[in-house]
């Protein structure tokens, strides 16, 4: 289920992180993935996770990580590695309170669903998440997100992470 979220939070919400410090990752300069690379799909994903959303790098993350044609499947965003690091990198950087909690990584086949929880400040309602990624030769190719908002109360006591 999507949820209506003003343009630039849509976006925002792709998250695969793990929420930290950004003093805890100095940030790198960008390295492509190796061309003759054997990692599987989900290791690809848990290398991008930590650049992208616990050091706020986009241009690091996508740079490495992800194809130059990626296909993006969320309508309020354009498809292609420079699109998503235009509008990702900016976003970071003004967003710092911005916070990602990745509670499970899933993997099968070529495809990685992260599920993580997603806040804009520490007093934010959360947001549940679930990012797709297909990956192919060490790259992220494609991805998917389904969005929703955290309840505040529930019909049962499971809770939703």
């Amino acid at each position: 289920m999507r949820i209506a979220l003003m343009p630039s939070m849509a976006w925002t919400i792709i998250a695969i992180a793990i929420s930290s410090p950004l003093a805890a990752h100095p940030r790198t300069d960008p390295e492509p993935a190796p061309h003759h690379c054997s990692l599987s799909a989900r290791e690809v994903v848990e290398r991008f996770i930590p650049l992208f959303y616990e050091q706020r790098d986009a241009r690091t993350a996508f740079t490495r990580w992800v194809h130059p044609d990626y296909i993006q499947h969320n309508p309020n965003a354009a498809s292609g590695r420079d699109a998503a690091i235009a509008f990702l990198q900016p976003f970071f950087d003004a967003n710092p309170q911005l916070r990602y909690t990745v509670h499970r990584v899933i993997a099968s086949d070529g495809l990685v669903a992260v599920q993580n929880e997603a806040r804009f400040s520490s007093d934010a309602p959360p947001n549940a998440v679930v990012d797709i990624f297909r990956v192919e030769k060490c790259q992220i190719v494609e991805h998917w997100d389904v969005v929703q908002p955290v309840p505040n109360e529930a019909k049962n006591d499971n809770g939703m992470f």
